[in-house]
């Protein structure tokens, strides 16, 4: 069943309808398949730390700056550092997608297949939602911004002095060790001004490339950018990805059906997919603002 694709699980049920007896295992797959696959497709879970957890709400207590002495006497002893109260908390909240397959439609000729493919449009939002959000999280917890040199892709952009700058940036405000890699999430119409080759030193190669054999630097291109509401804007987030600069929560406690298929008497069939989820920015006194990290770098104006 493990070894089943998408296709196969949609054309077993579509062939029988979401009720019948031998395709309880196919739909339970399915629910789960519909939870990974939101992950999967977001750009935003492929530069944070994704997990499950059994809790709504959780509190960090980041304490003091510790200190070390040295050198000292023999016989001296240090006082403790306190962990004193300062804390942030991160709140998962409620989102929910649902469709219905109408008795209508069925006996006019459509198949189960039908709902199948409204539920993956879920999933497509779902995934967009989480993008959002995590996004939004970030490009909100960066405490250091500059301006590009200009729009990249222009005749007049630097795009490598401004990705560079950023990097010194980040490497000399966070705690880090100066070697860890780097993404770099750009608006997706800026994706030809990364591939364009040129010369640099006696290699071409893309722009890109150069930064991932020199840098370490992986770019990710999102398309929740331009309007109101879109996370990135007109702006690029660079940022040292993982689980240490922040951390992305889906619920899976107990006492919470995330998935439920009900028959509506008269009507149809309706599904529902519930889920709770948030995400932190994680602080690591590092001198940067509450809810704000010196591991991320906005870079302003990087398209019109």
């Amino acid at each position: 069943m493990a070894n089943d694709t998408l296709d196969t699980i949609l054309n077993v049920e579509a062939a029988a309808g979401p009720f019948a007896p031998g395709d309880q295992v196919l739909e339970q797959t399915l629910r789960d398949f519909i939870q990974l696959q939101s992950n999967v497709i977001s750009v935003g879970t492929k530069v944070v730390g994704v997990r499950s957890v059994p809790w709504l709400e959780f509190k960090w207590f980041t304490g003091v700056n510790g200190s070390f002495s040295y050198p000292i006497d023999d016989v001296a002893i240090v006082d403790p550092t306190k962990i004193g109260t300062a804390n942030y908390t991160v709140k998962l909240e409620k989102g929910q997608g649902r469709c219905t397959f109408l008795d209508a439609v069925r006996l006019r000729g459509e198949s189960f297949e039908n709902i199948d493919r409204q539920q993956l449009g879920i999933v497509r939002a779902r995934a967009d939602t989480i993008d959002n959000h995590i996004l939004t999280k970030l490009m909100a917890g960066a405490d250091n911004s500059a301006a590009a040199t200009a729009v990249f892709g222009s005749a007049t952009a630097d795009e490598e002095k401004d990705i560079l700058d950023a990097m010194d940036d980040i490497f000399a405000n966070a705690r880090v060790q100066g070697d860890e890699p780097m993404a770099l999430i750009l608006p997706a119409d800026k994706r030809s001004a990364m591939l364009n080759t040129q010369l640099f030193g006696n290699v071409v190669e893309s722009m890109a490339d150069h930064l991932r054999r020199v840098a370490n630097l992986t770019i990710y291109y999102s398309r929740d950018f331009g309007g109101s509401g879109e996370a990135l804007g007109n702006d690029a987030l660079l940022m040292i990805p993982g689980g240490e600069t922040a951390e992305f929560f889906t619920y899976n406690g107990p006492g919470f059906q995330e998935t439920e298929l009900t028959r509506i008497p008269g009507v149809g069939f309706d599904w529902l997919l519930s889920g709770y989820m948030g995400s932190v920015i994680h602080e690591h006194q590092d001198g940067a603002a509450a809810g704000k990290s010196h591991r991320l770098f906005k870079i302003t104006g990087v398209r019109a």
